[in-house]
């Protein structure tokens, strides 16, 4: 027999017998309860995320005390209507 015989009829078999066996128990390892999956996050945009929200933050306190010295033609009179609810059908 030569060895190219022998390595597909013995070897072969046996490397996937053991590829098989390893990749079940790393499979099992996985699976366990006790076994907790790394945490990653993404932190690299926090610093320009905060300063954004800085902003937005102090242009809504602008936006808001130019609109409460001054009201809008359009949002006059809503508060006081009140609101008729009609049901239909039985």
């Amino acid at each position: 027999m030569s060895f190219i015989t022998l390595l597909s009829a013995i070897g072969f078999p046996l490397l996937m017998a053991v590829g098989g066996v390893m990749a079940w128990r790393l499979s099992k390892r996985e699976s366990a309860p006790g076994a907790e999956a790394a945490n990653w996050r993404d932190d690299s945009l926090d610093d320009w995320r905060k300063e954004r929200d800085a902003e937005i933050e102090q242009e809504r306190e602008a936006r808001v005390t130019q609109t409460s010295s001054r009201t809008h033609a359009g949002s006059g009179g809503e508060e006081n209507e009140k609101k008729r609810i009609q049901r239909i059908g039985g």
